[in-house]
């Protein structure tokens, strides 16, 4: 039999009365005659394990069954091995309880098989100690919390389903089978959860995509690691926001903008895929589309070793007017690039036409995103002729 306290796990031992004339019996002498036997049927059964997070253990003993009145103790042990040597608990002179009798061991080291036993000392005269038992406490294993990717604070989203990325955790120990629990919803309590999933860890960063649709307005994720072997959980992640937006066409009238780098009439190119997530800002611009990895790469100028599948765009509002222009190269599956200042000039257009060339944005100011297959130097390097729509951001989130 297993009792469970709350917060607490119990070994159970069940003793049996063992009546005159048995093996294990004891007779006090100097006292009325009373009779005791061996613990016996005691639970859990070897080879149960427990999670390091469980403990304190308690063990609890059902009381001695003897043929009269009489003081009762018990001595208990518990040891890294079943010849008892060496001892990690020897706790004796224990107070019988009320019909049970309960003894709550020190938190004991993980990823360790222990062996225990009890005896009843009744009238001062030692029974035998009961049969031994084993059980095993899993490691200690701690997680920290996974640092948030993608998408990024404040960040529109545009897609039904996006994907959530992390910095794997880091943890001590050596966990079985790593988990993540990522949690969406509408308030940054998390009182109503709109959606959640568990995946497990892959290499360096772990992913996971909604299979429900989200709602639109302002939403928040937050993520947790955990260790499905041992039961180990790890603190959540801090709230982020980002912001849920309507998977429209463009959100700018590409036929009114004035284009001063790349292909003049890519307003005509079709849109073969949609943005899922837009960022730029001080050092980064991310452009997550839906033909991300799919649309055919082609060779970088003339090394081979180096293939790209098309450039980022940027829009700028200027002077009253739309201004735009094919910016950085990407790779295949490539969604974010870094930028070396934090201002366009010397990095989108250090190779382009005014006023783009010396246009720095400032915190806050509505940016235009876009992705097309290969078109800063158009018709160099060209592929197939397909963009995504264009979608509005704010400069730095």
């Amino acid at each position: 039999m297993v009792i469970t306290h709350p917060n607490r796990l119990v070994l159970c031992v069940a003793v049996g009365a063992a009546m005159l004339g048995a093996g294990s019996d004891v007779s006090n002498p100097s006292s009325p005659s009373v009779s005791f036997g061996a613990p016996t049927g005691q639970a859990p059964a070897t080879g149960t394990a427990y999670n390091f997070a469980a403990q304190p253990i308690v063990l609890t003993i059902i009381n001695v069954v003897r043929t009269g009145p009489a003081a009762v103790t018990y001595d208990v042990q518990v040891a890294l091995s079943g010849a008892f040597d060496p001892l990690v608990v020897n706790q004796s002179g224990v107070g019988e309880g009320a019909g049970a009798t309960t003894v709550t061991l020190p938190v004991l080291e993980g990823g360790q098989t222990y062996f225990w036993r009890s005896r009843g000392i009744v009238d001062g005269v030692a029974g035998v100690w009961s049969p031994v038992a084993s059980f095993v406490v899993r490691p200690n294993i701690v997680f920290d919390a996974p640092a948030l990717l993608s998408p990024g604070e404040g960040a529109p989203v545009f897609s039904d389903r996006p994907t959530f990325v992390v910095r794997n955790a880091k943890r001590t120990g050596d966990p079985g089978a790593v988990v993540y629990e990522f949690q969406v919803a509408g308030s940054p309590a998390f009182a109503g959860v709109l959606a959640t999933g568990s995946v497990g860890e892959e290499a360096g960063e772990t992913s996971w995509t909604p299979t429900v649709d989200l709602p639109l307005g302002e939403l928040y994720w937050r993520v947790r690691a955990g260790d499905a072997v041992s039961g180990a959980t790890g603190p959540f992640s801090g709230t982020r926001s980002f912001d849920r937006r309507p998977a429209t066409g463009d959100q700018i009238d590409l036929t009114t903008v004035t284009i001063v780098q790349g292909s003049g009439n890519v307003a005509s190119w079709p849109v073969t895929a949609r943005v899922t997530s837009g960022f730029i800002g001080p050092g980064l611009v991310c452009i997550g589309h839906t033909h991300l990895g799919s649309w055919p790469g082609t060779i970088f100028f003339d090394d081979p070793g180096v293939l790209v599948q098309g450039n980022q765009w940027m829009f700028a509002f200027i002077g009253g007017k739309w201004y735009g222009g094919s910016g950085r190269w990407y790779r295949p599956g490539q969604s974010c690039k870094a930028t070396e200042h934090d201002e366009f000039t010397g990095t989108f257009y250090q190779d382009g036409n005014e006023p783009l060339r010396n246009y720095v944005p400032r915190i806050g100011d509505t940016i235009g995103l876009m992705s097309t297959t290969p078109n800063r130097f158009y018709p160099s390097m060209r592929t197939v002729d397909e963009r995504t729509n264009v979608v509005l951001v704010r400069y730095g989130g």
